[in-house]
């Protein structure tokens, strides 16, 4: 008895450093999780996390997001490297304000999505790090925790961001919701604005689409004599949808994307009324309260805060008005799909159903490869705006630097 007792004494003894080692080691995320992490100051960015715990995509999810990212280099970070890199660069850009401020003025929201040890330990590993962050920069202000994404949202964005189908979406987990968002962040990682990215998902969609249309069309036109009929109807209608597609992209890349539409004018002018806003807030904070300035400062902030509420209605109103528009030509398009598939459920017989199933290996290989060509042809057709863009985004950052080391 005391042998066996001693046995197990001794065992226990053993496994204890073990425990206490296991019970002070980092929790870790599952293999092959990916972690949705935002990081909203108003600029608001999307931090997608790998299970080696680094940042594989970043994503701006405001225009003043896209400033502050711009020409960043996030991907390979911890998520609270990149916390530490968001607070200081919002400081830098006058986005958190130093000096005479309330402390609510100054929020850094966090979210980490995931119910388990890993995303637990994680939230309050950033939180930890944005609160340093603003201590060590003398930034007064509040760390909150907000509620991640909920399943719905993940959704919805999962389907903006890939080309599953709304019944594939709506039978994922949480957890491969999040991998299909990471994968098309990866994807257009070089897209730093969201109506770019819009422009990008919204053409890569509807040409993957009329591909797998132009895909039966050939084995159709293939089959001759009597189809030859049925070729002709189905081309037709491929034909007023490959129209409608082209008038799509056309529209939403001229009137929304182009540095040159009225849209991004207007977005350059709010963009201006915000570095006159950020300048002045922060110039009135650095003043003393009691001090003869500090009167007059407060005045001229609230004009700068009148203009930039003027310049931000109208580009909204733009906007709204555009969105119109668009969806009318969304509209056009479905009318346009919907035709052909009607007349794949009236015209398609038992031999076109049988040919196109012995084509569907040769067709499925030629869908994937125009899947995974379409970035690199989007990137080559919009090259130069694309380097504009990011261009644009880095001067302005650089003006805010300027402008708000001036006023503090």
């Amino acid at each position: 008895m005391k042998i066996k007792l001693m046995s197990i004494l001794l065992a226990c003894a053993m496994l204890l450093p073990l425990a206490v080692f296991t019970s002070c080691s980092e929790p870790a995320p599952k293999e092959g999780t990916v972690t949705r992490m935002t990081v909203d100051i108003n600029p608001s960015v999307e931090f997608m996390v790998d299970d080696q715990n680094k940042v594989v995509s970043v994503t701006a999810l405001n225009d003043d997001g896209s400033i502050l990212v711009a020409g960043e280099a996030f991907i390979g970070k911890t998520p609270e490297e990149a916390v530490e890199m968001m607070v200081t660069l919002a400081t830098e850009t006058g986005y958190l304000v130093k000096g005479n401020v309330e402390a609510d003025e100054n929020t850094v929201k966090i979210s980490v999505s995931g119910n388990d040890k890993y995303a637990e330990a994680l939230l309050a590993k950033v939180e930890k790090t944005a609160d340093s962050v603003m201590d060590k920069l003398d930034v007064k202000g509040a760390v909150e925790k907000v509620e991640a994404m909920a399943t719905d949202g993940l959704r919805a964005l999962a389907l903006s961001t890939s080309l599953y189908t709304e019944e594939e979406i709506n039978a994922m987990t949480d957890e491969q919701l999040c991998k299909v968002i990471a994968a098309g962040r990866v994807e257009t990682a070089l897209l730093l604005t969201e109506e770019m990215r819009n422009a990008y998902y919204s053409a890569k969609e509807y040409k993957i689409s009329f591909a797998e249309s132009e895909e039966t069309a050939k084995v159709i036109e293939a089959m001759g004599g009597l189809y030859s009929l049925t070729h002709k109807a189905y081309k037709a209608a491929l034909d007023l949808y490959s129209t409608a597609i082209t008038e799509l992209d056309e529209f939403r890349y001229d009137m929304l994307v182009s540095p040159e539409s009225e849209y991004q004018k207007s977005l350059a002018k709010l963009r201006d009324a915000k570095v006159e806003l950020l300048k002045q807030k922060n110039y009135t904070a650095s003043l003393e309260v009691d001090g003869t300035e500090y009167a007059s400062a407060t005045v001229t902030l609230q004009m700068t805060e009148e203009q930039y509420d003027k310049a931000l209605a109208a580009y909204e109103e733009l906007g709204n008005r555009l969105n119109s528009s668009l969806e009318s030509l969304i509209s056009t398009l479905r009318q346009a799909e919907a035709k052909l598939r009607e007349l794949e459920n009236t015209l398609f017989d038992e031999n076109i159903k049988e040919k196109l199933q012995e084509k569907a290996v040769e067709m499925e290989n030629n869908l994937n490869a125009a899947k995974d060509n379409f970035f690199a042809e989007f990137e080559s057709a919009h090259a130069e705006d694309i380097a504009s863009i990011e261009q644009s985004l880095k001067d302005k950052k650089q003006q805010l630097k300027t402008e708000i080391e001036a006023a503090q």
